[in-house]
């Protein structure tokens, strides 16, 4: 039987495989995590923040989060498993002020019972994160240098991948690393320099993608055969910039970024919410991407226009599960029906499908639909369903 590698890159490759591979991204401190892993300072958030509060190792952090990570993507048997980055050993930590209450760096979080989480007690909007002073001293002084991260940094990747080959799991890695295109995160005054001061904009750009190239390297480096690029760059009407503006700016950052993972022979993969159909031409094939996820069924990148579109003759696509309403507000029912369309549609390329929530399991996401989402892809494929 093919293992997870074999499968992946089938799919990549266009290729029926025994099964179509499956792909998650589980939110740290989801509650899905608590029945398979526990309820502990690696799964719940306010319990997170108090351990931090109270002092705990930077080794028992990273212990904890690695074998949660691994134990909940073990459990649902995924073939690819998305990591990334850990705090160092040198961190500043939140000072406990109240009962699920909290002041870190002089801003004041708060757990939302709603979502499981600890947020800032005042959101605020990115807009207010940062000012155009700030940022244009930044990039008067950067001096083209780039810190090179230690190997403590990559300390959660190092530990899963222990867990994974000691159980022999055949799992494909999967980094994610923005070099400064993910336009919907600009703050107002960058989305004016487009315009009207373009040379910030570009020496901004040239200043990410040194940061971002330099994390794809050390992540290639350490055995990640997939990296996820790019960022959000449409809402649910389009883009957020012109294609004019998207190809001048941000196509070009996302080629050499393609360029420089198929040079270390791994694969490329878009992630990007919202609807990209204005930008076709360049998203999808002058990127030169292998895969594309986050693919928003509910901004109208449906199934029937990407194959319309031959869209899924060229690109992988890692979908299309929607996870901004099915997931969230249908039953089981509505879940179950909607993996098996997708699977289906999946078949029809041949190949180039893996299945995938349409951005991850996230706050909003129902335990019990995602439970069901799996067992419907493992009826799908003759398999057991999950343990109770």
């Amino acid at each position: 039987m093919p293992g997870s590698t074999e499968r992946v890159y089938q799919a990549f490759a266009h290729e029926v495989a025994d099964r179509t591979p499956l792909f998650e991204i589980f939110c740290q401190f989801h509650p899905i995590y608590w029945d398979i892993c526990g309820r502990s300072f690696a799964t719940d958030a306010a319990m997170h923040w108090d351990a931090l509060a109270a002092g705990i190792s930077w080794e028992e952090l990273v212990e904890g989060e690695a074998q949660a990570r691994f134990h909940v993507n073990r459990f649902f048997g995924v073939d690819i498993i998305h990591v990334g980055g850990n705090r160092p050993p040198e961190f500043t930590r939140p000072v406990k002020t109240g009962e699920n209450a909290w002041t870190l760096s002089g801003v004041q979080y708060v757990y939302n019972e709603r979502t499981k989480l600890v947020e800032p007690a005042v959101p605020l909007a990115d807009s207010q994160k940062q000012s155009e002073a700030e940022v244009k001293r930044q990039i008067e002084q950067w001096d083209g240098s780039v810190a090179q991260a230690p190997p403590e940094a990559f300390a959660v990747l190092r530990r899963i991948r222990e867990l994974a080959d000691a159980e022999r799991l055949d799992w494909v890695y999967m980094a994610e690393i923005g070099a400064g295109t993910g336009v919907a995160f600009y703050p107002p005054f960058m989305l004016m320099w487009l315009v009207a001061e373009p040379e910030w904009l570009e020496r901004w750009l040239q200043m990410q993608k040194a940061s971002g190239f330099a994390r794809t390297r050390d992540m290639l480096a350490r055995g990640c055969e997939i990296v996820a690029i790019g960022g959000d760059v449409s809402c649910d009407k389009g883009p957020f910039i012109s294609p004019a503006h998207y190809r001048r700016f941000i196509l070009p950052v996302i080629q050499e970024q393609v360029a420089l993972i198929h040079d270390a022979g791994a694969l490329a993969v878009y992630t990007a919410d919202g609807n990209h159909w204005d930008i076709k031409q360049d998203f999808f094939f002058n990127s030169n991407i292998d895969g594309y996820k986050e693919v928003d069924r509910a901004a109208g990148m449906t199934w029937e226009r990407l194959i319309e579109e031959q869209i899924d003759r060229r690109v992988c696509i890692i979908g299309n599960l929607d996870a901004r309403y099915t997931l969230c507000l249908g039953t089981p029912q509505d879940v179950r029906a909607e993996v098996i369309e997708c699977l289906k549609f999946g078949q029809t390329t041949p190949g180039g499908h893996i299945l995938h929530a349409s951005h991850s399991v996230h706050e909003d996401v129902k335990i019990d639909n995602y439970y069901a989402a799996v067992n419907a892809y493992r009826d799908f494929f003759g398999m057991e369903p999950l343990p109770v």
